[in-house]
């Protein structure tokens, strides 16, 4: 991970919401709609945070019929703990 990418994925995490989020899916994947139940927010923030996340490559989705399942990118987090580690 480059400086610039590690800053801008501090940025994206630095929303209460959006920690809220990945301290959800680090339990394992969720369908949006758990999401929605966990978070009790509207259903445009909660699309907003995820699209967020998913931007800077925090998570990951997939379409199982009507529903949308997230979860997190193991390997974007490994960076992360790679980086943190060397400080």
């Amino acid at each position: 991970m480059n400086h610039k990418k590690i800053a801008q994925t501090f940025k994206v995490l630095g929303g209460s919401e959006r920690i809220k989020i990945i301290q959800y899916l680090s339990i394992g994947e969720k369908c949006v709609c758990e999401i929605l139940e966990n978070l009790k927010l509207p259903q445009n923030l909660v699309s907003y945070h995820l699209g967020t996340l998913r931007k800077s490559n925090l998570i990951i989705a997939h379409r199982e019929g009507k529903w949308i399942h997230y979860s997190l990118n193991k390997k974007s987090f490994a960076e992360l703990r790679g980086f943190l580690r060397k400080l």
